[in-house]
């Protein structure tokens, strides 16, 4: 199974990643009908979050709010600026100042470096290799983005902005869980 936590446990996504698109990145853009939808798949962001979501309730609602928040963008497009907006809400979070805090004095290489650290802090699953192109360019694979590696793509464009630098995240190759991005910056 591509992307399984050891020990074949469930692919879960935390509660701090819930948080941080759906309470604080998106909160204030939730309308009851995009509400009504996130409820349908399993999560109810005004009551209490579980501690944990399952992978595909993750995938889904990912899916609803890059149709909610940009209804005419292309796929492609909507998913990576929603993966942008995780990075805006999660630093809100206790665990997300924790981390792009650390990602600022580590800069984009040691930051690319950490990747699966960085994620594991918001899933179970992520494990990731890197390999170096040049002094401003890495290939970062991922075993599990799912099937929109765009939205990945966000994350790790808007992780790498707030380090200091201006970046550029290319999917390079992608078979529907395992990603390999170009991920480079000036």
């Amino acid at each position: 199974m591509t992307g399984a936590p050891a020990g074949g446990a469930e692919k879960v996504v935390f509660e701090q990643t819930i948080e941080g698109l759906f309470v604080r990145a998106l909160g204030p853009q939730l309308t009851p009908g995009f509400k009504q939808r996130l409820v349908a798949i399993g999560l109810d962001v005004d009551t209490r979050l579980l501690p944990a979501y399952p992978f595909d309730v993750w995938m889904k609602s990912l899916e609803i709010a890059a149709s909610e928040l940009y209804p005419t963008w292309p796929t492609t497009e909507a998913m990576f600026k929603v993966g942008a907006h995780l990075i805006d809400g999660y630093k809100e979070t206790f665990l997300g100042r924790a981390v792009l805090g650390m990602i600022r004095v580590l800069g984009p290489r040691r930051m690319l470096m950490r990747a699966t650290q960085n994620f594991r802090s918001g899933n179970n699953y992520t494990e990731s290799r890197v390999t170096d192109v040049d002094p401003h360019t890495i290939e970062l694979w991922m075993n599990e983005v799912g099937p929109h590696p765009t939205f990945t793509a966000g994350i790790i464009h808007a992780a790498l902005a707030a380090t200091g630098v201006t970046p550029k995240v290319v999917v390079k190759d992608h078979d529907g869980h395992a990603c390999t991005f170009v991920c480079s910056w000036a």
